[in-house]
Formats: C-alpha cells, sequence, structure tokens
C-alpha cells in the first residue's frame, strides 16, 4: 500500500539553511575566509561523534513521514504537466553503488513486489591473499573511523579497473607499477574475456604495498570490500527510499574522474582513459578537446544553464575540463554555492544546473582519503591514509541542498514542484561492486584512444537518486542507465541536436516520473545528517599545514589550473598550504561575476 500523499511532514530544524556572503563578487581569499563558517554552522546537526556503529541493517524514523504544523510548506499551485521544468545535478566523487547503497534494503524491508540489485540478497566476496574469501560486509567500528573509508584510497585508473574487474595484471611488473609506469596492454584482459568482479582485493593489495612499502595485514585490504548502511549516512538513505532510487546506474568509463565527468556533459572523453597520463593535464585545454557539450547545445537554444561551485574553492572543475568551448561562459554561467542557495530561494534556476561539491580542500565530494600515507590513530583505530575525508560532508551537502528544493515556494519561477534533483557519482573509485558492467556504444568512429580502449563497455554502478515532487516514493527503477541519461533528457526536452553516438538513445530520466499529481512539499520527508566533526581546513592554512596533503580530486582541480597557464605538472601543489596559495594567485577572477 502507498503512503499517503497529503500526509504533512515535520517542520525543519533550525539552522539547515547554509549562510555566507550573498554577494555576486568573484571569488576571492576573502571570500574564502567568509565562507569558513559554512560547514561548520551546518556540522552541529545531528548524532553524537565517536560512537560505535554496528554492521547491521535497522529501520529508521526518517523513513517515516511525519507530522508537522503546514505553516512552513503551504501548498504549491501544481504544474499544468506531469515533470520538471528545472534539473539540478550534483554530483560526488569516487563511490560505487554498493558501497553506499548496496544494504539500502533487505529482505524485511523491501517493498511487495519489487526487486533491488543490493548486497543483501546474494552472497558476494572476492578471493582472500591468505586463503577463503573476503566477503562484503557493512562497515564496523567507531564512527569516526567508518566515515572515512575506505582508506586510503583504492586505484581507480584504467588499469586498477582492469584488474578489479577481470583480475588481469598484464604484464606482471604492473602489479609494482605507479599509474604512470605501468605497461600495455594496461591490465586488459583477452579478447572475449568475461568480468568476474573478483579483483577489488587483489588491486588493493598490491596498491597497499606500494603506498605502505610493506605487506598489508588483512584488516586493512578488507575495507575495499566494505560498505556503508542506511543508519551511517541517514540523508542519503532517507531520500533514495523516500523518493528513485536507480539499481543499475553505471558510470560511462571504467576509469577516473575527469573521463566520466566529461562524459556526463559531453557524451565523450575526447579519446581519453585517464586524468593525466602521458598527455599531462594540459591535454584538456588542447583543440583536441573541442566538442560541445550539453550546456552549449542550450546556449544556442536560448535555454538557461548554469554550473555552480563551492565559493571558498574558486575554480570550477568542469570549466576547465571543457575549457576549449566553455572559457567563453566562465564569467556568465559559472556561479557560486552561494548564488545557487540564493537562485534556489528566489525562483530563478536555470533550466539545468550542475552543482559541484567542494573539491579542494576541505572536500565534501565523498572521496576516499589521498595523498601521502600516514597512520593516524582515531579512537583507538589506525587509520592509514592522507588528506582528510569524510563521508558525513556530503550527506550534510545533500541537506542542505534538498532542504533548499524543498523550501523553495516562487509562484512564477522554479521551485519544489517544478524542479528534480538528481544525485550521483562521478566513478565507483576502485570500491567494490558486484554486477557486471555491460557493452556501451562509441561515442565516435574514431577507434581505440588513450591505453587502447575502446569505449565501447561501461564503468561500474554509481549510486543515482532522483528527487522530484513526481516521483513515488519507494520508487526502485532496474532500468539499465549510465551518464549519458541527463544528456538525453535534456536533448528530447529542449529538442536539441545530439552531441555523440553514446547519448543518441539513451535512455532518459523521465522514468523517474511515474505520478499525475505532485507531492506537496509538505508531505516529503525531513532529513538529519549526523554530527559532523569540525575541518580544520574551513580556515585558512595556520603553521604546521604545511603537510598536510590535498585529496586526489584537490591535487586534478589545482593541476588543471597550473596547466592553463601552461605549467608542468610536476610543479602541481600536494598540500593545503600549496594549494591556497596557488589558488588564490592564479584562479581568484577566472570564474564567476568579473
Amino acid at each position: 500500500m502507498q503512503p499517503d500523499d497529503d500526509e504533512p511532514a515535520e517542520a525543519q530544524p533550525a539552522g539547515d539553511q547554509p549562510v555566507g556572503d550573498t554577494s555576486r563578487a568573484a571569488p576571492s581569499r576573502r571570500a574564502f575566509l567568509r565562507t569558513a563558517g559554512i560547514a561548520a554552522a551546518g556540522a552541529a546537526v545531528g548524532g553524537v561523534v565517536g560512537g560505535v556503529i554496528g554492521a547491521s541493517v535497522a529501520s529508521h524514523p526518517e523513513d517515516e513521514v511525519e507530522h508537522e504544523t503546514g505553516e512552513e510548506y503551504p501548498p504549491l499551485p501544481a504544474p499544468a504537466t506531469p515533470g520538471f521544468e528545472h534539473l539540478i545535478v550534483l554530483m560526488y566523487e569516487n563511490r560505487s553503488f554498493d558501497n553506499l547503497l548496496g544494504y539500502l534494503y533487505d529482505e524485511k524491508t523491501l517493498p511487495k513486489g519489487k526487486h533491488f540489485d543490493g548486497l543483501a540478497f546474494g552472497e558476494y566476496s572476492n578471493p582472500d591473499p591468505a586463503g577463503g574469501v573476503i566477503p562484503a560486509h557493512p562497515y564496523d567500528g567507531t564512527t569516526d573511523f567508518i566515515m572515512r573509508q575506505p582508506s586510503p584510497d583504492p586505484g581507480e585508473a584504467y588499469p586498477h579497473v582492469n584488474t578489479q574487474l577481470f583480475g588481469t595484471v598484464d604484464p606482471a611488473s604492473n602489479a609494482t607499477a605507479r599509474e604512470h609506469d605501468m605497461l600495455p596492454p594496461f591490465n586488459a584482459p583477452p579478447a572475449g574475456s568475461e568480468p568476474r568482479m573478483q579483483g577489488f582485493v587483489r588491486d588493493y593489495v598490491d596498491e597497499l604495498r606500494k603506498d605502505l612499502r610493506r605487506e598489508p595485514v588483512a584488516d586493512e585490504y578488507r575495507r575495499v570490500m566494505g560498505s556503508f548502511t542506511p543508519e551511517m549516512l541517514p540523508v542519503f538513505s532517507t531520500l533514495a527510499k523516500q523518493f528513485a532510487v536507480y539499481d543499475d546506474w553505471h558510470c560511462a568509463v571504467p576509469s577516473q574522474t575527469f573521463c566520466n565527468r566529461s562524459f556526463f556533459n559531453a557524451s565523450t572523453s575526447h579519446g581519453y582513459v585517464t586524468n593525466g597520463g602521458a598527455g599531462g593535464l594540459k591535454k584538456w585545454f588542447d583543440a583536441d578537446n573541442s566538442s560541445p557539450t550539453i550546456f552549449n547545445r542550450l546556449e544556442e537554444a536560448g535555454v538557461s544553464w548554469r554550473v555552480y561551485f563551492d565559493d571558498r574553492q574558486i575554480i570550477s572543475l568542469t570549466g576547465f575540463i571543457h575549457a576549449p568551448v566553455l572559457e567563453p561562459y566562465w564569467h556568465t554561467n559559472f556561479r557560486t554555492m552561494t548564488d545557487f542557495y540564493k537562485d534556489v530561494e528566489e525562483g530563478t534556476l536555470p533550466a539545468y544546473a550542475f552543482v559541484e561539491p567542494r573539491l579542494l580542500y576541505d572536500h565534501n565530494d565523498m572521496h576516499p582519503p589521498g595523498g601521502p600515507m600516514t597512520e593516524v590513530d582515531v579512537d583507538g583505530q589506525v587509520i592509514v591514509g592522507g588528506a582528510i575525508s569524510d563521508v558525513r560532508a556530503g550527506d550534510l551537502l545533500l541537506h542542505q541542498v534538498y532542504s533548499a528544493v524543498r523550501s523553495s515556494r516562487s509562484a512564477k519561477g522554479s521551485n519544489a514542484l517544478n524542479t528534480m534533483l538528481l544525485v550521483t557519482f562521478d566513478e565507483h573509485g576502485g570500491t567494490y561492486d558486484h554486477a557486471v558492467p555491460g557493452p556501451a556504444t562509441p561515442p565516435d568512429a574514431s577507434g581505440p584512444g588513450e591505453m587502447g580502449f575502446a569505449f565501447d563497455r561501461l564503468g561500474l554502478r554509481v549510486p543515482a537518486i532522483a528527487i522530484s515532487a513526481y516521483t513515488e516514493r519507494n520508487t526502485i527503477i532496474n532500468e539499465e542507465m549510465h551518464h549519458a541519461a541527463v544528456v538525453s533528457t535534456l536533448v528530447k526536452k529542449h529538442k536539441l541536436k545530439h552531441l555523440t553516438n553514446r547519448d543518441r538513445g539513451a535512455t532518459t530520466i523521465d522514468n523517474a516520473v511515474n505520478r499525475r499529481t505532485p507531492r506537496q512539499p509538505g508531505t516529503w520527508p525531513d532529513t538529519h545528517p549526523q554530527y559532523l566533526p569540525a575541518n580544520p581546513e574551513q580556515q585558512a592554512p595556520a603553521p604546521g599545514d604545511d603537510d598536510r596533503p590535498l585529496s586526489p580530486p584537490g591535487i586534478g582541480l589545482v593541476g588543471l589550473l597550473l596547466a592553463r597557464y601552461g605549467l608542468p605538472d610536476d610543479q602541481t601543489p600536494r598540500t593545503y598550504r600549496e594549494a591556497y596559495e596557488a589558488v588564490d594567485r592564479l584562479g581568484t577572477g577566472l570564474f564567476g561575476s568579473p
């Protein structure tokens, strides 16, 4: 039986809305300091730090819609037709579907008549190098320990993904080589091989040996098979259950961030299968990287679009990845998150809004810890990792974005009833997933690209959640989806020309619109993120911060900044202080209002 769509929900807790400067001036060092309290202001919401989280999957009160006074969410006029006029995409970093949502449902909680391809409905494992197997399992331990897993960061580049999927290491020297020293065929399997998803532990052990310079122990390498449970990430799990979750959404390329983010908005990565590789980061600024994006198509058709990036970050990853075709719009269509929340509140969202989390420092992108390996004791457990990473920061960001959309009340512009929020991830980031990726349509007929990859198979599953007034509770979409879905959706909706063969015929996200009448926002669920400990990177660098490492996305982003000025990759900042100074010196004024 479906829940009553008219049942109201509990009033929003105080302090959920983001705070910060509302000016539209270009970001600067002062903006960094002004907005440093944004994360801290939101972090005081929710539970208790340091408690032990068990391995069981339990229901939680956020799954039920509660009553409220009705004053905060008075009914909005229903749009003329079901669906959405405004689409927001919030794209996080480096989590597989199993890692984040694999335990969303079990046999007791799965709605009757529904199917969910999660970890609770089968037995999944990888071989243990010590003998036996390591099963897929929920993370266990103290909260702070769990929220930084897997630590250190698994391999995510093309050769690592080949090992993870096929169990192959070819040539054998690749097992001990760093990515830039790996040799052809880059662990690719023989033609006709079928992925068995049995190489995650093997690849992680090889990475740990290189990072730790010793033989890893089982408690370290078993983490790559770990997953979060619903109570660990209450915002993600609440919204996945109360709206629509896709259990077969795949990233575009079995490799890294830049290629997958490029495919998401351009339906191609221009033959690239690495972030840097032999061409270095400067390749993203070359003329060869001039294929149009969905943003260009929308611009040509007079349809509004914007890319939003964090105030403190100052520069946009999306703007750099597509620099040859998007640089003319860096000052007109790229805005900060302060502008985003203002646009949501005032009903001035564009038809397509692409939102970047904070990638550089104090990151809330959910990327696992990376950087120089160090051993840190957290609540009695040793964490081996580099940059500070906590998935609760990403859960909080989703709470803030969702709460803003739910509260939007414009009578003539964008509002809660005519806006869809799609939440997804760029790639799996080396974390375990049991579902075998299927074949893919190459974007064009140019043949194999970097490392000989033909772009004829998809990457792994990633989490994807669709949130809209026209989405029924407990919707589980089993249809195969991939990163061309949004381009295909916008092309269809606005009668645009397709970008490549990859998005031509790709399934659209219209399958998340499954109601004739909208759910008024007063019936939407409240979300309650856990307590988020303060991150020292909320402040400007202080003495002693000189050697705090950046996360991999941070290194990549500031590396692109240097590449934009023709500076070599080997000068890319690797620490918080170096990145802060480089972004302030070279990045201020590149994006946003001049």
